[in-house]
């Protein structure tokens, strides 16, 4: 077996972006006779950002998963996985893991080689109706994934909850297993005794992230610092301006997010809705105490008790000033706990089990339920 890695348009920012490099380069250095390349529909900017994290081991594939994106409903191109076997066999590749995206029966009608699939997010649906409401559910995305989520294959999803979401979708039971995300043994070395006096989000801008609790905070305690990273959107515009203690960096390499996330106070990590949360075990890898919203469901599937601080009435400027207090005061016992916690999170306990799992999903894809 030897893998093409695939990430579709527009993963390579946020999340699923630093999730795919992770895996990729983990699997690039513990089994490099079964690693191809990372492709990614091409895009110069992805290809810019991929190509800092991974070098000349990418490569652009000339096509898309769909024609029209913004289409409703949406509209597949037919040609998207022939090309992508194609393109795995000019790499000498047998077997196409999809990193970030979805594939289609008709797109799946057109090629052979063994498909396997890493569910970053299921349903792009949120933890409860009121959220749904809120963010999530559009008609047009719910009728695409549960078209896509008919293609038979192998579907890694990375959190309980999504592979619930799979399930829902009528993915059989066989074909969709869990397995958590790591965070790469070179991570600890970051760690210091260095704190700074600010606080720290990573993520996108977007409400649902929470980011107008902690712009709310800054309005009414100007005195604590707030530090930004990650990407905007057209659709969420914030004019800094009005909120001068926080400074916002926009989208940081990933060894730069790092840094700022070693020192910080606290990360705050006020999401209602995640796939999985991948900056939370990194806080606690680091040593950084965290702070989380405590109606996101993956701080139950993640984090165990004592090593976080819950905000509690996370739409509260109070409280969330009260939590970063006790931050800061439990700094000691909030970091012990989460170093205990982050150890099940550590590349060599999952990534064999992955690396397994592929190769039991190492078949042709096939039609399910429709």
């Amino acid at each position: 077996m030897k893998i093409l890695f695939y990430v579709d348009s527009g993963g390579s920012t946020g999340g699923p972006g630093m999730h795919s490099v992770l895996i990729y380069r983990a699997f690039r250095r513990h089994f490099p006779e079964e690693t191809g390349p990372f492709a990614f529909a091409a895009d110069p900017d992805d290809e810019a950002i991929f190509r800092r994290a991974l070098g000349d081991d990418v490569v652009a594939l000339d096509s898309r998963t769909l024609d029209d994106p913004s289409a409703d409903p949406v509209v597949p191109r037919a040609d998207f996985y022939r090309e992508l076997c194609r393109l795995a066999r000019s790499h000498g590749c047998d077997h196409v893991h999809i990193l970030w995206g979805f594939v289609t029966p008709e797109q799946v009608s057109g090629g052979d080689l063994p498909l396997t699939i890493t569910l970053c997010d299921a349903t792009g649906r949120g933890e409860d109706d009121d959220i749904d409401t809120m963010y999530f559910g559009s008609e047009r995305w719910e009728r695409y994934l549960r078209h896509a989520l008919s293609v038979r294959c192998g579907y890694l999803a990375i959190s309980d909850k999504t592979r619930r979401d799979a399930l829902a979708k009528g993915v059989p039971e066989s074909e969709v297993e869990t397995h958590h995300l790591w965070v790469s043994p070179d991570l600890a070395r970051h760690r210091t005794d260095e704190v700074s006096s600010s606080v720290l989000y990573v993520g996108a801008l977007a409400d649902y992230k929470g980011v107008t609790h902690i712009l709310d905070f800054a309005r009414m305690y100007p005195e604590q610092p707030i530090e930004m990273c990650g990407y905007p959107s057209a659709d969420f515009p914030i004019d800094f301006a009005r909120y001068p203690s926080v400074r916002f960096h926009g989208y940081l390499p990933y060894d730069e997010v790092v840094a700022k996330m070693a020192r910080a106070r606290a990360l705050l990590y006020l999401s209602y809705s995640e796939g999985f949360g991948l900056p939370m075990i990194e806080a606690q890898t680091l040593g950084t105490p965290l702070i989380v919203n405590p109606r996101n469901r993956m701080i139950g599937e993640l984090l165990a008790r004592g090593s976080y601080v819950s905000v509690g009435n996370v739409a509260s400027p109070t409280a969330l000033r009260v939590a970063i207090d006790v931050a800061l005061r439990d700094r000691a016992p909030l970091r012990e706990a989460g170093l205990r916690n982050a150890e099940a999170f550590q590349e060599s306990v999952r990534l064999s089990r992955l690396r397994e799992a592929m190769a039991r999903f190492h078949r042709p894809p096939g039609i399910g339920h429709t």
